[in-house]
């Protein structure tokens, strides 16, 4: 079986597809082991590479380069630059995929392993009130123009992870995938159906 990415709207059931996948080609569905990963061979814990990665995100996006060493001093030179998470990112990201059968869920993985030999990059999504339903329900919100507001700053606070950590990337634009699936259409099941179906069509490398 191949690597499968899956980047996900908040609202989308990615997580749950996702782990649906995994269970249902009997791999690993890998998130946050990708910091786990990062923290090892940075020779740090957990903790400071994700907290590493708040204090990245945090930095202005599109000044100069003086604003920005202004900003650094004023806040702390912190852990790591972007590029060195970047780094980390590519390498925890490309080590895992080397078991291949695996699922990584969001992290980036579409756009590190975008050249991976028979990866199979995947995007799930649905219009925002079909989202803001289920966080809705899911959450026991009062009100639907809530979670409308949770899920507009969840996108954009992806926007601003790729911007900080992947500039140029639309991580919506359908170029980085092979497969894009409007979950208020179809349920999850069919969902994973479908995933597992492309991922087991996708010609994959020739072992020796």
């Amino acid at each position: 079986m191949p690597v499968i990415t899956i980047s996900r709207e908040l609202g989308s059931e990615g997580t749950n597809i996702a782990q649906m996948v995994a269970a249902q080609i009997g791999a690993p569905c890998i998130d946050k082991e990708v910091l786990a990963e990062m923290a090892q061979q940075a020779g740090i814990s957990v903790q400071v590479m994700a907290a590493a990665e708040e204090q990245l995100l945090a930095r202005p996006i599109g000044v100069s380069d003086e604003m920005r060493a202004f900003w650094s001093a004023r806040r702390g030179k912190g852990v790591l630059s972007e590029a060195q998470f970047v780094q980390h990112l590519t390498a925890a990201l490309r080590l895992l995929a080397a078991q291949e059968n695996v699922v990584f869920v969001g992290r980036g993985a579409q756009v590190v392993l975008r050249d991976h030999p028979g990866a199979l990059h995947v995007h799930l999504y649905a219009p925002l009130d079909a989202r803001a339903a289920r966080i809705q329900q899911q959450r026991n919100l009062p009100a639907l123009e809530t979670a409308q507001q949770i899920i507009r700053k969840a996108d954009e606070q992806r926007r601003d992870w790729f911007r900080h950590f992947f500039r140029g990337v639309d991580w919506k634009s359908p170029k980085h995938y092979h497969l894009l699936i409007d979950t208020a259409r179809i349920p999850p099941k069919p969902a994973t159906a479908l995933i597992v179906q492309a991922a087991q069509a996708t010609p994959q490398p020739a072992t020796a």
